[in-house]
């Protein structure tokens, strides 16, 4: 089993990838509910012709727009100023590990490096570390994108963190 890519990261991409890991948990979900909160509040107290704030719709909207306002920004920037993201970067998925390699150098990551492996609608994100992931657009994986799902299933540990063999 075997799978051979190449990822060119966008903006979007990166964004889909920020937005993602932010939203997923506690901070994300935080906003989300203490925005809504914050708004439902201010238009509560006007129905009941109660004295309000106009600091809650302020807050409310802060928390639901300042955080993906923000994290598009750092996309733009971590695209355009990072060399990494400049150039295709090459995958290779086999029963050792991937191989992610680009101009001429290449780097093994083993299954064992996998801490765990998330999917949305736009992409595949395969964990190396708390923060760090691959990301993969399925529009760039195009016909690879089931080999590379099968790989994953038989190969990367599972979210026990047992080990699989491939």
């Amino acid at each position: 089993m075997k799978a051979k890519f190449e990822i060119r990261m966008t903006n979007q991409d990166m964004y889909n990838f920020l937005m993602y890991h932010s939203y997923h948990g506690f901070t994300g979900i935080f906003s989300i509910a203490a925005g809504i909160a914050l708004l439902a509040y201010f238009f509560w107290c006007a129905g009941t012709g109660r004295e309000n704030s106009f600091l809650y719709p302020l807050f409310g909207v802060l928390f639901l727009v300042y955080q993906p306002w923000t994290l598009f920004i750092s996309s733009a920037k971590q695209v355009s100023s990072n060399p990494v993201f400049q150039k295709p970067i090459g995958y290779e998925l086999s029963e050792n590990g991937i191989t992610v390699s680009q101009d001429g150098q290449t780097n093994e990551i083993g299954w064992d490096g996998v801490h765990r492996i998330r999917e949305d609608k736009r992409s595949i994100f395969v964990y190396t570390g708390a923060k760090n992931a691959c990301i993969w657009p399925k529009k760039q994986l195009g016909s690879q994108a089931t080999e590379v799902r099968k790989i994953l299933d038989a190969c990367a540990p599972s979210a026990g963190g047992k080990k699989k063999s491939c």
